[in-house]
């Protein structure tokens, strides 16, 4: 059995992944499409979605067939919709998928469905397969993978910190908001007293005292000096706030404090907002090896 040319070429268009309303479209009865299972030409990978059998099994052949395996209506989501936009670098373990809320499937391993009705304004068709918006995905990608998915869109300008602040306004109500919330506070104006409340808020919690903020040192301000130690806490802005002469400034600064006879420790947002309890520790094991050291 021969394919058609057309529907062939929009299954290697969509990842060897053929459905059977696009079958339909293109001609093919029920019975037609059960002819090519069974002679080996096509694989039938879920109910109404088959896989041309010479296409390889990719990542992304199998986000699409764990998305479009739920319903018609199905958007991938989140982390996995934030990688098959290009703003991730990695395609997650486990792909979110949004559902219909009646929505009664298998569970099945490596995706999580979630159950909930989306915005007309926040679901996108991108290369064949419908995903969140590019701004919800970066997002819901932040809150499920870590902030750099956020500081790298906005970085290479894939989207802009306005339409971030829309999206989240229709969504605040909502499952993660109050983690985006945070981390929309950290690329706007906001950023560098949302740091301060960050870094003190981790001293705080493991009982880390001593130390003093803005402190002027060698011509510069540290963010956070110990003094009698000579630890100076650093924070480094967001890729998002930083250039080539920030970039160059900061290393001039650091080189400035450790000339000057500073230990200078650097954390990034990404440590204060999901590692607190890492820049403690470092900034704990700095201060006893500097004591120790005395």
């Amino acid at each position: 059995m021969v394919i058609s040319t057309a529907l062939r070429t929009l299954a290697l268009s969509h990842d060897g992944v053929v459905t059977i309303d696009e079958a339909r479209e293109h001609g093919l009865s029920n019975g037609a499409v059960g002819r090519r299972v069974k002679s080996g030409e096509w694989v039938r990978e879920a109910h109404g979605i088959y896989r041309l059998a010479d296409h390889p099994v990719t990542s992304r052949t199998r986000t699409r067939i764990a998305t479009q395996s739920v319903s018609r209506d199905a958007v991938l989501s989140g982390l996995a919709a934030a990688w098959w936009h290009g703003v991730a670098t990695k395609r997650p373990a486990v792909v979110t998928v949004t559902g219909p809320k009646s929505w009664k499937g298998a569970t099945v391993k490596g995706r999580k469905v979630i159950r909930r009705t989306l915005d007309s304004a926040d679901v996108v068709d991108h290369k064949g397969l419908r995903v969140t918006a590019l701004p919800l995905s970066v997002l819901e990608g932040a809150v499920e993978g870590n902030m750099d998915v956020l500081d790298r869109a906005v970085q290479r300008e894939k989207v802009t910190v306005d339409a971030l602040v829309e999206t989240f306004q229709r969504r605040r109500k909502r499952k993660g908001a109050a983690e985006m919330a945070k981390m929309l506070v950290l690329v706007g104006s906001g950023a560098r007293s949302a740091a301060e409340r960050l870094a003190v808020d981790a001293f705080e919690q493991h009982g880390i005292t001593g130390w003093i903020a803005n402190h002027p040192a060698a011509g510069y301000v540290i963010d956070f000096a110990f003094t009698e130690k000579k630890v100076a806490v650093e924070i480094d802005g967001m890729a998002y706030h930083r250039d080539a002469e920030v970039f160059r400034s900061d290393r001039a600064r650091r080189n400035a404090l450790i000339t000057a006879g500073w230990t200078v420790l650097n954390f990034t947002w990404a440590d204060l907002l999901e590692r607190p309890g890492y820049v403690a520790a470092q900034v704990e094991y700095t201060l006893r090896r500097t004591q120790s050291a005395g």
